[in-house]
Order: structure tokens, then sequence, then C-alpha cells
């Protein structure tokens, strides 16, 4: 399936700005699993801005935007076309034990298992301890890994209610297992924490999903930027969950970046020197090229 995605981001403050810098994560992966990117373009409203793209630590294609002109309002618009083919039907139950997944990534003995072992650990947004009585209602000994991460997937939809304004980017992942509300950054942190706190690799994926046509119309997480986990499984790879949706991702969702948590593959970061006040307003656009 073919996509038309427009990622449109305003900054208005009610004082000048007089100089900023902003780190930009707005670009789709290319040539992975099955996502193919066929174009991308980045446009800002104040012309003759420096733009500089390079890759991170994770492979992201990262856009660094400086402004040394005054200005009290800036829009970015990231515009591209991206292909996503289906995944072949997982058999999640073929998958080994999930304990054998953890003596594996423990002890890394390829390449793939060294970076595989790198997300098994606590992170900025993502404290391990604070899962550790969740994950071990899942822990059944032998469990295939992919059913456990499934079950984890069907806990927090069932559990937990989407409620946006109730948490921000400083919310801790104990909070919003005792609140059990959040949104789709929460959902992905608790997910991945508890697969962590059982010694299993899991990481934060930024996106999006389709918003509007066919049987994708009900999925939550549209008309913004989206978040889900991928977790790693010696034969099967790196496959990737939705537990704000309660399914394993398909050519529904767009791949934007992934790495620990959210703060490694946040759509926009930046400083400013002056401005005061700031509103930020974001509005994504997915739409189907048939």
């Amino acid at each position: 399936m073919k996509y038309h995605v427009r990622h449109h981001t305003e900054f208005n403050y009610d004082l000048p700005v007089i100089s900023s810098q902003q780190v930009l994560r707005l670009k789709p992966r290319d040539m992975f699993d099955r996502q193919h990117l066929l174009r991308h373009d980045i446009n800002l409203s104040m012309p003759g801005t420096d733009v500089l793209e390079a890759q991170d630590y994770f492979g992201n294609t990262v856009h660094e935007v400086r402004l040394h002109t005054r200005h009290r309002q800036l829009s970015i618009d990231s515009e591209c076309e991206v292909e996503v083919t289906p995944r072949a039907d997982i058999l999640l139950d073929l998958s080994p034990p999930w304990e054998n997944v953890r003596d594996t990534v423990s002890v890394p003995n390829t390449t793939e298992h060294w970076r595989a072992a790198q997300f098994c650990y606590p992170s900025r947004h993502v404290d391990v301890q604070a899962a550790h009585t969740l994950a071990q209602q899942f822990a059944d000994p032998r469990m295939p890994f992919l059913r456990l991460v499934l079950n984890i997937n069907a806990h927090i939809h069932r559990e937990f209610t989407y409620t946006g304004g109730v948490t921000d980017l400083n919310t801790e992942v104990g909070e919003v297992i005792s609140s059990r509300t959040g949104v789709c950054q929460d959902f992905a942190h608790v997910a991945i924490a508890t697969v962590r706190a059982l010694g299993l690799p899991a990481r934060y994926v930024s996106g999006y999903i389709l918003s509007q046509g066919g049987r994708q119309q009900h999925l939550v997480g549209a008309e913004a930027s989206h978040a889900w986990i991928s977790v790693f499984c010696p034969e099967f790879g790196w496959v990737d969950f939705d537990p704000t949706n309660d399914q394993i991702t398909s050519e529904q969702h767009i791949t934007l970046g992934w790495g620990r948590d959210y703060a490694d593959v946040a759509p926009t970061r930046g400083s400013i020197l002056g401005g005061g006040t700031q509103q930020l307003d974001v509005d994504v656009r997915v739409r189907p090229i048939h």
C-alpha cells in the first residue's frame, strides 16, 4: 500500500525569538523490512534557513534546523510518499520460550544479538523496576516469547484507558501503571518496561497510522504521531506490536524511527533564545494513494 503523509508542526510565541535550533526526526526510514520511502520533503515558513541532514546512532534520519532571524511564528511541513507491504502471518507459538531469548541476549555471541541486547535495560523514560510486578504475571514458564508479548499488548489495551491531556513527557511508567490512563507514548513505555523487566529486548518505535478509510478507521492514534514497540526474537527478527490498538503492526503502520524510548526519536526537539510562552500545534494526515 502506498501512502501520502503530511506532518504539519507550528510554533507560535508571544515574544520574538532571537534565534533557535530544532532537531527533527520526521523522515520515514527507508529500505528496511517492508517499508520503502518514495520521496520526502521538508519545508519551513522561513526561507533561507540552514537545514543539515545526518543519521543518529540508531540509523534514523535527523534534520538540524538553525534560525538566526527574529520570528514569532515557525511552521515546519514534512511531506512524503511511502510504500508499506503487509507482513506475512507470524506463528507466535513457534517462537522460542521467553527464557531462551533472555539467555541468548544476556550472553550475546553475534552482532545481531549484541545490537538487540542494548534494548534490555532502563532508559530515560523506561523505569524497568516500576514494571517488575506487572511483568511477573506474564512470566509463565516456557511461554513462547512472541505470545508473551501479545499477552502484554492485550492486557494494556484491555486494562488501560486512552485519555489525552492527563500525562506529559515527564510522566513516569509507574504513574501510568497506577492510573491506567495515558496515550500511545505512555502505553509503549509501559509495554517496553514490562518486556525489559523480564530481561528481554524491546525498543520504542515512532511513526504514523492511517487516519481515514476502510478498516483502519477505528485505529486510535491517527491525526498525530503514533508510537508502538518492537521486540527482538531470534529467527524471527524484530516484530512490532501496537499496544494502543492491540495488534501486531501491518501495512497501516508507517515507521519514522526507533530508539530506547521517546527521547531518542522525538519528532521535534529544540532550544530557543527569547520567545516567552510557546504554543505548539501539530496536525498529521495520512492518506492512501490508490
